[in-house]
């Protein structure tokens, strides 16, 4: 639109100025050289404006042949960057395409069109990774060093190759300086703090850890419990030299996360090692009253090696009273009802807990300790039966056949940074390697419960009088049953 209008104010200007040369004619006169000459205006005036033009054409050809040179050059260097970027941009697509021979090719072009020392060096290790060559890879990375500007990148190319060599040592080396020169990059931390893990170097992941959180690299959960853990491997570590530090290290996890039951077991040992039962005391039932776990009402009742078994069942009934719903709250009253003999008592609990779904070893077993209470031997026997290819509590498996609770491997520990911190669960090791965990209730527990006194006529119960049998139960079969009350009989 405005070109429009300017075209047509032209028109409309030189009609003007036509009209009025018309009305005006005039005449011009020159002399130059002896030689005068006349001529209309109008014929004058267009001849000066055809001079003024030949002679800006003369001096456009002037300019252009003076600066052909540069202008071929320029234009040479645009193409040839143009194809450069062309190389560069096919070595990227088949870089992330994983074609790491022709992203090879397209590199070795690119680095030969564009005279970006840098870029064509990044790009080559890039392309020499996706065809496989970490060796190369490596050299390319290495030369970055020395360019400040691609330090950092030059760093996490080195971490991710030693990484993926497992050479976690390197990895520190290269994820630490660019921790150090980079504040936001987030995966220098990642990279050091599992590199740091994978070595179990649990006090440097520590340090590493509290940078990362301070820097908002981590959130603020994931950084307490990935704590918990980590305090808890180093006290593991450091109990056979520095038990003081090692109890430190247990107490500071269990107030980092409290729900840890490993952090809280050991920590309550290590408190009653130094006699210090009432703060010991404190953790487990700070523990519990977050996430009860068997262990730690194993760990609750033997806290003091001198306490009688009545003073025992009444602090595991405390204990129980911290968190009363709770499935393994249950599980521990019934077992004291169990040891004092009520079995009114114990059924009231157990009852409700065998409904539904099939029951654990762990019940089985006790539900073999209620009918040895009840005198009921074949029931027991046949519970006992069914216990034995029962599925296990997975939380039991933290206890080993020795007692020991949660006795981990460092390659335990290591994975438990992350199910725990990360997913806030707490892996069971020795359950997924399908090792033996120490049982439910020992086999001489059906020994040691107590049995009231009945009338000789009713001790011998048949199967008729018990629980019908379920169909994955193999029991004890009639006519064995048989053969088994008649010499109770004659004896009689």
């Amino acid at each position: 639109m405005i070109r429009l209008i300017l075209a047509v104010a032209f028109a409309l200007l030189t009609a003007v100025l036509g009209a009025f040369l018309a009305l005006n004619p005039g005449h011009a006169s020159f002399e130059f050289l002896g030689m005068q000459t006349e001529m209309p205006f109008v014929v004058a005036a267009g001849l000066v404006i055809l001079f003024a033009f030949l002679m800006l054409v003369v001096w456009w050809g002037i300019y252009m042949l003076w600066t052909s040179p540069d202008k071929v050059k320029g234009f040479m260097g645009r193409r040839r960057r143009e194809q450069g970027y062309d190389a560069l941009e096919k070595a990227l697509i088949a870089s992330a395409a994983g074609d790491g021979e022709a992203a090879v090719r397209q590199a070795a072009r690119a680095d030969a069109l564009l005279d970006r020392p840098a870029l064509s060096r990044l790009l080559a290790a890039r392309a020499a990774e996706s065809a496989g060559n970490l060796e190369g890879a490596q050299v390319h990375y290495e030369a970055l060093l020395n360019d400040q500007k691609t330090r950092v990148v030059a760093r996490r190319g080195l971490a991710q190759l030693s990484n993926e060599r497992g050479d976690f040592a390197a990895t520190i080396d290269h994820a630490g300086d660019a921790f150090q020169q980079a504040k936001g990059a987030r995966w220098a931390f990642d990279a050091l703090f599992d590199a740091q893990v994978a070595k179990a170097r649990w006090r440097d992941a520590l340090t590493t850890l509290t940078e990362g959180e301070r820097r908002k690299q981590v959130a603020p959960d994931t950084a307490r419990r990935r704590r918990s853990v980590l305090l808890t491997a180093a006290a593991v570590e450091a109990e056979s030299t520095d038990s003081e530090n090692a109890r430190e290290l247990a107490v500071s996890a269990h107030r980092a996360a409290p729900g840890f039951a490993p952090a809280a077991a050991l920590a309550a040992r290590l408190l009653a090692d130094g006699r210090r039962h009432k703060r010991a005391s404190e953790v487990l039932e700070s523990a519990w009253a977050a996430a009860p776990h068997p262990a730690l009402a194993r760990a609750f009742q033997d806290l003091r090696k001198s306490d009688t078994k009545a003073k025992r069942l009444e602090r595991l009934k405390t204990l129980a009273a911290l968190n009363p719903d709770h499935r393994e709250s249950h599980l521990v009253l019934i077992q004291i009802a169990l040891e004092e003999g009520d079995a009114p008592a114990a059924r009231a609990l157990l009852d409700p807990m065998m409904d539904g779904t099939p029951p654990s070893s762990r019940l089985c077993a006790l539900a073999a300790r209620l009918a040895r209470l009840d005198g009921k031997d074949e029931l027991a026997r046949r519970w006992m039966t069914r216990a034995s290819h029962a599925g296990a509590d997975a939380d039991w498996s933290d206890i080993d056949p020795e007692g020991r609770l949660f006795a981990y491997t460092p390659d335990d520990w290591k994975r438990m940074v992350y199910v725990f911190g990360d997913e806030n669960r707490l892996t069971h090791p020795r359950y997924e390697r399908f090792e033996r965990a120490a049982g439910a209730v020992p086999e001489t527990a059906l020994l040691d419960a107590p049995r009231p006194v009945r009338p000789a006529s009713s001790r011998t119960t048949s199967f008729a009088e018990a629980t019908p049998r379920m169909p994955d139960d193999p029991g004890v079969p009639e006519e064995d049953a048989d053969e088994v009350d008649a010499p109770k009989g004659r004896k009689a």
